[in-house]
């Protein structure tokens, strides 16, 4: 693999950590960054590249590193947040496809195709987020689980808003940074 590559799936998995300390708390379930620069890493980076970013984040805190909302090691998987970061791969990768897509139609990008990607690839996120939320609380913490509808209100309603305005302006950044030669070749 090309260094320079490297460099750019080794920026990405660190702007997610960093997007991790810019939280809003929320029961269970923080408010963070770290979406818009998986959608960011998908668009820039593509598919391939981008989803390597994320897997870096989630490997370095899955060894130790402190990278995640509440830190990092092995016993993240038990926390009831960490199915998102598996979603921040399927992001890259969803958002990297659609957006190769576009681009293999031979037209310029616009900023509502990259809003789609972004979208869909959020999309990602909150399935395997919700998923691992719901087997969490339901199944490993302590008390009477948590219905559906809880679980969507935690994990969905209260962040999707947010979501949406950070697709928007990844794709905006994305559509800017595009225009110059930065990540080209990639």
């Amino acid at each position: 693999m090309k260094t320079r590559r490297l460099i750019y799936i080794s920026i990405f998995a660190i702007l997610t950590a960093i997007g991790a300390r810019i939280a809003v708390p929320l029961p269970l379930v923080p408010f963070t960054l770290q979406t818009m620069f998986c959608m960011l890493a998908g668009l820039l980076l593509g598919a391939r590249y981008g989803a390597a970013s994320q897997a870096f984040y989630m490997f370095m805190g899955l060894l130790g590193v402190p990278v995640f909302t509440g830190g990092g090691g092995l016993s993240s998987v038990f926390m009831p947040s960490f199915g998102y970061v598996i979603g921040f791969i399927a992001c890259a990768w969803i958002t990297g496809t659609i957006t190769k897509k576009i681009s293999d139609t031979g037209r310029a990008p616009r900023t509502r195709d990259y809003l789609a990607a972004s979208l869909a690839g959020v999309g990602g996120v909150y399935i395997f987020g919700l998923l691992h939320l719901y087997i969490i609380v339901n199944f490993w913490m302590p008390g009477n689980g948590m219905p559906l509808m809880k679980v969507l209100s935690i994990g969905f309603f209260s962040t999707i808003g947010g979501d949406i305005i950070k697709a928007f302006l990844s794709s905006a950044i994305a559509l800017r940074i595009r225009r110059t030669s930065v990540f080209s070749g990639i």
